[in-house]
């Protein structure tokens, strides 16, 4: 069985949000609610909103419905509380943004509840760095990087290659995993009944295995 990275598909067609204000402590932790701004450019929602770098995701109640109807286990639904702009100067009326206060469908934030390790004797994963971080190789990934010559972004795609990857044991439908926090994984299960529901604004990369 493969399991998957939930990705932010990069679609400019859907309104994207910042994080604010959901650290505290030392070293910081995520805390409850998730607050967010929304930026410039869209305001049109989609079922997936995108406030954290991939760590974090918002969803609307058609997925929360469509999660908790197939019974996906691993996580719960944490509240979402939505700030105005952070500059000081108004913002500009054309530019077309998520208007406050907010009339769009429910939001939720995706709380993963359910953590598994890697089995490192499998996985083609390392310690590398200082401080020292887990580092995937042979997983699937979109790069982007900026070319000063043709002054724009360059991406790049790599597949999975075959063998390697992350490697794990009985998974639920929607998890983290330690060696990698800032990520959030589903099984293959889990994929096809977002893929099959036509939810907007979510892709998946391909990262590995998980033992049945």
């Amino acid at each position: 069985m493969k399991i998957w990275r939930f990705s932010d598909p990069d679609d400019s067609a859907f309104a994207r949000a910042s994080r604010r204000g959901t650290w505290q402590g030392e070293p910081s932790h995520r805390v409850q609610p998730l607050v967010l701004e929304w930026e410039p450019g869209s305001d049109v929602i989609g079922d997936f909103t995108w406030p954290g770098f991939d760590s974090d995701i918002v969803i609307t109640e058609r997925v929360a419905r469509r999660l908790r109807d197939a019974e996906v286990s691993g996580f719960e639904l944490g509240p979402v509380t939505m700030v105005g702009l952070s500059l000081v100067r108004e913002p500009d009326q054309r530019v077309k943004r998520v208007a406050l206060p907010y009339a769009g469908p429910r939001l939720s934030e995706i709380w993963v509840t359910a953590w598994t390790h890697i089995d490192p004797a499998r996985s083609t994963a390392r310690l590398a760095g200082t401080p020292a971080k887990w580092e995937a190789s042979g997983v699937e990934r979109r790069d982007a990087t900026w070319d000063p010559k043709r002054m724009q972004l360059v991406r790049t795609y790599h597949p999975r290659l075959a063998g390697q990857g992350l490697f794990v044991k009985s998974p639920p439908g929607i998890f983290r995993v330690h060696e990698f926090p800032g990520w959030i994984f589903c099984t293959d299960e889990t994929k096809r009944l977002i893929e099959d529901g036509q939810l907007t604004n979510v892709s998946f990369l391909e990262m590995g295995d998980a033992d049945r």
